[in-house]
């Protein structure tokens, strides 16, 4: 098994976790579960698959992984054991969620640079990899995605991963990967345990651009009565 393998199927694996903790949260069924897990771990490197013209898509290629999604939502959904150790895990759901993001990263970077991409394609691949079904699986759960607010570090510490990785490429997986994980995951924990976010945008600060209050409600005379 190549190394870029192990990492893809750790990161898919720690993808799919932190989506049915999020599925748990929004008290999704079964299959609301396991489409929130394929789509959240699946959507990165789907887009970045479609970028570098890889096919089959990563998931086709390893179908398993398929399989191994829906035998985990089983157990999640209707163990009660399981779900007394899910209530558990979601109180580290953040731990999962940095863990994911790292090696999502490693994972972009590597295909990109294995496609002979230059280093700033090969970063921007490895923070699309990582963040981009956590953006589709937001939309799907109707909120706006986190990576586009102002809040706690993520597309930053994904970004930072892959700077690492790709920086540190030259002394091999050995060194590159773990450096990698490590400020990918300790950026984004400390952001999340301590507040950390970037400067707030100057919008933000003032309200220099808030929507006055009733912009967008409809005139009196188009709304429908009401009975």
């Amino acid at each position: 098994m190549s190394p870029v393998l192990v990492f893809e199927v750790v990161a898919v694996l720690l993808g799919a976790l932190a989506a049915m903790i999020i599925a748990a949260k929004k008290n999704l069924d079964f299959i609301g579960t396991y489409a929130l897990a394929l789509v959240v771990s699946f959507g990165g490197g789907t887009i970045r698959d479609v970028l570098l013209d890889r096919r089959p898509f990563f998931w086709a290629e390893q179908w398993e992984y398929l399989v191994v999604i829906f035998v985990l939502c089983i157990p999640f959904v209707y163990s009660k054991t399981v779900h007394g150790l899910a209530k558990r895990v979601v109180a580290r759901g953040e731990v999962i969620d940095a863990l994911g993001l790292g090696f999502y990263a490693v994972v972009g970077c590597t295909l990109a640079l294995e496609a002979k991409q230059p280093a700033v394609i090969a970063v921007l691949l490895g923070v699309i990899t990582s963040t981009g079904g956590g953006i589709m699986g937001d939309v799907i759960t109707n909120e706006i995605p986190g990576y586009f607010r102002h809040g706690t570090l993520y597309t930053s510490s994904a970004f930072a991963g892959a700077v690492t990785f790709v920086a540190l490429g030259a002394f091999g997986n050995t060194v590159a990967v773990p450096a990698a994980v490590s400020v990918a995951v300790g950026m984004r924990l400390v952001s999340v345990w301590r507040g950390t976010t970037l400067p707030r945008p100057t919008w933000l600060q003032t309200d220099a651009h808030k929507m006055p209050s009733g912009e967008h409600e409809q005139p009196t005379s188009s709304k429908r009565p009401t009975q």
